[in-house]
């Protein structure tokens, strides 16, 4: 028989001792006591691999290692950080350090943007809500926590980053270097009254201040004779839970649930109430804008707003990030954290916020699937359902149904937000996206604001001239920019010419005047190919005109302007217009169902 080694026994013995005081503790609590059985498993497996494994491994990396496998079958947002990257991300929180500003999420177990914020060096770059991160500084990021990935996308102040993401409608990833910057955002850069005496209010985080800037806002409002309000939650990632509280209670009744959150132990449950009158007058029309890119705190107002039938949620379906996470120290130095998921929000009529892919990963999430030969179908327009509504309480992808506290109206546990009218947000075709994306109408903007302010006052009474449009023209194909559309076609062809490069060099190299030939030939395609960026020029002339005098707003005046500027051109803001322009309409989005 052969004896264990002294490193072995001693893992051995340490190992047990935790096993056996880490299993007495949770035994009581399974009633199976199949936790105990399955603890008792990994540490025979521990034990054999540090006994019989043909190298020797460090019992931290190996323990180390065997809880980040745990932690990473759960959910996105549940980490663990060994010493090191702890040390890592004392540095990153407790340092002024620069990021790209954007938030970033898993989806599909791919890192994904949830949104950029406003006024960031990735939201000037063209980086937008849904694009897959796929390489970061040239490396995968498969695998990756969003802890991990967060601590290599910042960094100091003035360095770059590369990322490589995945756009939809786009055959191959798009590169982009951003150059990181001081990241303060202000969580309301922008308010103001729109056509017919509305309100708008932007909000873009929900930080330490967002309550008393939210406030300052409305009061401002009314003060200018506001009749309807609109408040727009897109691209906002969230932030601090007590500031969505204060942002919900402007427009709640006193005592009303906010937010519920509920977990495994009791000191998880809660219910967040709304603690003062409201400020916002209850009969004041309100309409809040969502989309893909609002998560977490303003899932919060938002779901609260719907749920207690107070205003009309509008836009596309939220991310679903409705999770609370409590850090432990693991050990008594404080070199190891785990940060784990201890919580998901609850909205008032009792939907759970999370959506479910941000849930535990290994979870069968098929069998809760309902029959769907009967479930009823949805009026894009309004939101509502139409047929059966009888007959089930599923919608067409499955989720249940819930009622909202004063109307009894139906919503839907769909994980996130669903809004009760549903309109798209703007698209940026790909032309488009690669002016925005090699931000090519800043750079002539910073060039060309100083000359034009001489003679000019750009303010949004100014207009871009046809003469400016051709002068911008121009500018593209300056030795200092060079731009040019790279269809797939273009992108293509050059390929083609990087591998004649190649085999010109290889023993397969075509004859000198077959390659003179064809060179010939890939060079006439590429002359029409040009042109045929000068006819996208042309079909994308006016938002050309549009481009361009938002870089100026905002290289002169800053974000206000330029806001203001752009939401003459925002397909949701103009149908939140509409919808309380037409009161009708509105209060038959919130009306009780027949029968009440």
């Amino acid at each position: 028989m052969r004896l264990p080694s002294r490193s072995t026994a001693y893992f051995s013995f340490a190992a047990f001792l935790v096993f056996a005081a880490f299993s007495a503790g949770l035994a009581r609590e399974s009633s199976s006591g199949s936790f105990y059985k399955n603890f008792e498993q990994l540490y025979r497996v521990l034990a054999r691999l540090n006994e019989a494994y043909v190298e020797e491994i460090p019992s931290d990396q190996m323990i180390d290692a065997a809880v980040k496998g745990v932690t990473d079958i759960l959910d996105p947002h549940t980490a663990y950080f060994d010493a090191r990257e702890t040390e890592e991300l004392k540095v990153h929180t407790e340092g002024e350090f620069g990021g790209l500003g954007i938030t970033i999420g898993v989806r599909e177990n791919v890192l994904t943007v949830i949104s950029p914020l406003v006024n960031t060096p990735a939201y000037r770059m063209g980086i937008q809500a849904g694009d897959r991160i796929l390489e970061i500084d040239g490396k995968p990021t498969k695998g990756l926590t969003v802890d991990s990935a967060v601590g290599k996308l910042r960094g100091k102040a003035g360095t770059d980053v590369t990322i490589k993401v995945w756009r939809e409608g786009f055959s191959e990833p798009l590169p982009f270097k951003i150059t990181r910057e001081i990241i303060k955002i202000e969580s309301v850069p922008y308010y103001g009254m729109l056509p017919g005496n509305v309100g708008f209010i932007k909000l873009v985080q929900f930080s330490r201040t967002t309550g008393d800037d939210i406030e300052k806002a409305v009061v401002e409002l009314k003060k200018q004779g506001m009749k309807g309000l609109i408040l727009d939650l897109r691209f906002n990632p969230g932030g601090l839970l007590n500031q969505a509280v204060d942002v919900s209670e402007l427009f709640l009744p006193k005592g009303n649930v906010v937010v519920s959150t509920k977990g495994r132990l009791s000191g998880q449950n809660s219910d967040l109430t709304s603690s003062r009158a409201p400020l916002v007058d209850p009969n004041l029309p309100l309409v809040v804008l969502v989309n893909g890119g609002s998560a977490s705190a303003a899932e919060i107002v938002s779901g609260a707003i719907q749920d207690w039938d107070r205003g009309v949620i509008l836009g596309t379906q939220t991310f679903g990030k409705g999770s609370v996470q409590t850090i432990f120290p693991i050990g008594d130095d404080g070199t190891h954290i785990l940060k784990l998921t201890t919580a998901f929000y609850y909205t008032p009529s009792g939907r759970c916020i999370n959506k479910k892919e941000n849930s535990i990963r290994f979870k069968n999430l098929d069998t809760a699937k309902a029959d769907t030969a009967k479930k009823p179908e949805f009026d894009d327009d309004l939101g509502v359902e139409l047929g059966e509504k009888a007959d089930t309480s599923f919608d067409t992808t499955g989720h249940k149904s819930f009622l909202t506290k004063v109307l009894n109206r139906k919503v839907w546990d769909a994980g996130g937000i669903l809004p009760d009218l549903r309109v798209a947000g703007r698209t940026l075709n790909p032309y488009q996206q690669e002016l925005e994306r090699k931000a090519v109408f800043f750079r002539w903007a910073v060039k060309e604001r100083p000359l034009l302010s001489k003679t000019h006052k750009i303010d949004t009474s100014f207009q871009v001239s046809d003469a400016l449009v051709e002068n911008f023209h121009a500018f593209l194909s300056t030795d200092s920019i060079k731009f040019r559309f790279e269809s797939p076609a273009v992108r293509m062809l050059k390929e083609i010419r990087k591998t004649l490069d190649r085999e010109q060099k290889g023993a397969d190299s075509l004859p000198p005047a077959l390659r003179r030939n064809v060179t010939a030939k890939i060079d006439e395609l590429d002359s029409a190919l040009a042109r045929a960026g000068d006819l996208e020029f042309e079909r994308n002339r006016e938002y050309i005109r549009e481009g361009l005098m938002r870089e100026l707003l905002l290289a002169g005046g800053g974000i206000k302007p330029a806001t203001s500027y752009q939401l003459r051109f925002d397909p949701q803001v103009k149908a939140a217009l509409d919808l309380l322009a037409h009161p009708a309409r509105y209060r038959a989005i919130l009306s009780a169902p027949k029968g009440k």
